[in-house]
């Protein structure tokens, strides 16, 4: 007889929030460890640098919102990971193409340059307002000492209209000397000095092979797994994409065949407690049992795409340190072991020797849990392969700016993913194609009950048609509206389907998503904000004078909601009426009194 299953089975598309049931003894358990982690998450407040921290979009905006020491000290680590996180910060969109020039340059002629050699001789004369741009990136990159152009933590670093109108401050700068600070300059030293372009020694062939002739595993320790060959590319890409499967598929409780047929696990335990913490999911208040239901932050999650969803859970595993003691040591080394992954290939492996931490062999299983790596035994030893997620987490780094680069890979991974369904004997759970029809039809080329979980949260399931292969939804005001009411805002769903849209779509010059559609769409959103209640103080002024008067401070403090001239009434924000009273008495003081 089958185990039961922790959740509920999804029967239908309209069970996108069914609810997780679990055993009674697992439900106490679990229900006393989130409770005292709620307790104590409530019990220690982040300050507001944390605070800044856990609403980075990606990796690289992370980077730039550490203070200037952390992110020194990860430029001053040991090879492998000095040198390669100054590479890839070097290599990401937080810099322009005039801030990488300049920093190689530096680099080039021994660190130390004139500002003014630097924006009147290196740079063209009509983008020398680009140059006071870059210097000041790579101040707020670590990568120069201070020149007093960097807005930290979080502000837009692209105004530099001060100094350079200013002549008094742009002459001070000029003559100031840009320095690279000796972490970053060290770090690229040595990464332009070495060979090979991986961190850490490949596993190659030969030890392989070696192994093999030298008896295999005849020699290794009891309860240690036996060796196996290397994973294949394939192999990565169904581990990593079973791993996700499983916490999405718990996350809208839909239930495929099952384990023996090839069906998607449960997540282990740990992974289910994490979910709760970071509000994925939350115990539904009307469950005796303590059922698990997914949370509007876990819908807006469902339609992410797979690099931002994977960003989410590191982000929320290097919020969780910012209590523990050793924190900054702990985020320095995750923040390195993570960019050293994105500097990999799919596909090579890491012997665990060249971990030279016992933390940074705990990271390792942490990340694994996650899909970002397949941890197993080669050649007699333990070892990790980087998965594809790990490596499109430096790799894409996806940042305003940069739409033209982020549709050409979106188009190649569409395009990539529906190869692999059509080559395929049995097709893929993890293919989605969608074809948005100008009649509000929606038309996706998918077998997974998720994908059908996550296209009920906007489309109508009263709509819903299924073939072998392909479903058919509409799209329409209510279910908008409902989905809105979870928390799902339009633009999450117009880029879900701009993610996802069929392959064919991109060859030609007409828009993803039919125009009308995506209007439509956004009309039903701002009908949520056609009145807009605030609450307001009224009064009435005794003459037109006093009215203009009491207008007047009103307007200028911005509390003034209306006002009518002909009945010399004022309507004001109720959160500043205490100073326009106030002000109201001594105006009355005066005039009327004197």
């Amino acid at each position: 007889m089958p185990a039961p299953s922790k959740r509920k089975r999804a029967g239908d598309a309209s069970s996108t929030a069914s609810k997780v049931g679990r055993s009674s003894a697992d439900s106490s358990a679990s229900s006393a460890a989130t409770a005292a982690t709620q307790a104590a998450l409530e019990s220690t407040k982040l300050d507001p640098q944390e605070e800044l921290l856990s609403t980075s979009k990606n990796l690289f905006e992370y980077l730039e919102r550490l203070p200037p020491g952390t992110l020194r000290s990860i430029y001053k680590l040991p090879p492998p990971g000095g040198p390669t996180v100054a590479a890839a910060v070097l290599r990401s969109s937080s810099l322009t193409d005039i801030a990488r020039q300049c920093a190689l340059r530096l680099v080039a002629c021994g660190g130390k340059f004139k500002v003014g050699s630097i924006v009147e001789g290196w740079i063209h004369r009509h983008s020398q307002r680009g140059a006071l741009v870059a210097l000041r990136r790579l101040e707020s990159m670590g990568i120069l000492e201070p020149l007093g152009l960097a807005n930290r933590p979080g502000r837009e670093n692209d105004d530099v209209d001060d100094e350079a109108n200013d002549s008094e401050k742009r002459a001070k700068l000029m003559a100031t000397i840009a320095c690279l600070t000796p972490e970053f300059k060290g770090a690229m030293k040595l990464h332009l000095s070495t060979m090979s372009s991986s961190p850490w020694p490949i596993i190659s062939e030969e030890q392989i092979e070696e192994f093999k002739k030298s008896g295999g595993d005849a020699k290794t320790d009891v309860g240690e797994k036996e060796s196996r060959d290397p994973p294949s590319q394939y192999e990565l890409e169904s581990y990593t994409q079973s791993s996700w499967d499983s916490v999405l598929h718990f996350l809208v409780g839909s239930d495929e065949a099952g384990r023996d047929k090839g069906g998607i696990e449960e997540p282990p335990e740990v992974m289910v407690h994490f979910l709760t913490r970071i509000g994925l999911m939350q115990e539904d208040p009307d469950d005796y049992n303590g059922a698990l239901v997914i949370t509007s932050k876990g819908y807006e999650f469902m339609l992410r795409d797979t690099n931002a969803q994977v960003w989410q859970f590191v982000l929320q595993y290097l919020n969780s340190m910012a209590h523990h003691n050793l924190k900054d040591a702990i985020r320095i080394e995750a923040l390195s072991f993570l960019i050293c992954l994105g500097s990999c290939r799919v596909g090579e492996g890491y012997f665990n020797s060249v971990l030279g931490s016992k933390s940074a062999r705990i990271l390792m299983k942490d990340f694994a849990r996650f899909g970002l790596l397949f941890v197993c035994r080669v050649a007699g030893k333990k070892a990790f392969y980087p998965t594809r997620v790990a490596v499109n987490l430096v790799a894409s780094n996806e940042k305003e700016g940069s739409k033209q680069t982020d549709a050409l890979g979106q188009s190649v991974a569409a395009t990539r993913s529906l190869e692999e369904s059509l080559s395929s004997p049995v097709p893929s759970r993890s293919h989605l194609a969608v074809v948005v029809q100008t009649n509000f039809q929606v038309v996706a080329y998918t077998t997974s009950k998720l994908h059908i979980s996550t296209l009920a949260l906007f489309c109508d399931v009263e709509s819903y048609r299924r073939l072998p292969n392909v479903i058919f939804f509409h799209i329409t005001r209510d279910s908008i509206r409902s989905a809105f009411r979870l928390g799902v805002k339009a633009d999450q769903i117009l880029r879900f389907l701009h993610v996802h849209a069929h392959p064919m779509l991109r060859n030609g010059d007409q828009p993803l998503v039919p125009s009308n559609v995506t209007d439509q769409i956004l009309l039903w959103d701002r009908e949520r904000r056609r009145v807009v209640m605030d609450e307001v103080w009224a009064h009435q002024c005794r003459d037109s004078s006093e009215f203009a008067a009491v207008g007047q401070y009103a307007s200028d403090l911005d509390a003034l909601a209306w006002g009518n001239a002909h009945t010399n009434k004022l309507y004001v924000h109720f959160g500043k009426s205490e100073m326009v009273h106030a002000y109201i008495r001594k105006w009355r003081t005066k005039h009327y009194n004197s």
